[in-house]
């Protein structure tokens, strides 16, 4: 649900944004005059630095969203590696990401990893993740392997890697 309110909030800023952009060729005629609008072809270069402007208004007023949607799981991973319950997870599958696909982030294979948690509390359970493994170390994520995990005590289906 967080994840729908954001998107509808950012597709009514490109609405907006792009409002704006069609106004600025309304009102910059007025503004920088028409002979200067018109020698500096300010159809494309007013246009265009109006809607710059405008983008890097969007982008300050959305930047907790965009912050939060970027880099909110690197907050929580840290949480878990902290404060987590250290458990041991045996490597049930590794593949495609669930989306579908072959996907590298800077080169780097993004990966779907269906895992087996022991934690020691509760009957072994299955975890699925998607994350980004080197290549390097591709190897040790092979089906069977057994890795040590950090679990989160106020959701044991949270797991982290504990690298």
């Amino acid at each position: 649900m967080a994840r729908r309110g954001m998107w509808l909030k950012v597709l009514l800023g490109t609405v907006a944004l792009f409002l704006l952009w069609l106004s600025s060729l309304a009102w910059a005629p007025r503004f920088f005059g028409r002979e200067a609008f018109a020698r500096a072809r300010g159809d494309t270069i007013i246009g265009w630095g109006a809607f710059v402007f405008s983008l890097a208004i969007m982008v300050v007023a959305f930047w907790p969203e965009i912050r939060r949607y970027l880099l909110g799981g690197a907050a929580r991973e840290r949480r878990i590696l902290q404060t987590g319950r250290p458990a041991r997870a045996t490597v049930v599958s590794l593949g495609e990401n669930s989306g579908g696909g072959v996907v590298t982030v800077n080169d780097q294979p993004y990966l779907n990893l269906v895992l087996e948690v022991h934690d020691g509390f509760s009957a072994p359970y299955a975890v699925s993740m998607d994350l980004v493994i080197p290549r390097a170390a591709v190897p040790q994520f092979q089906p069977g392997a057994v890795i040590p995990v950090k679990v989160d005590p106020a959701d044991p289906r949270n797991v982290v890697i504990d690298w």
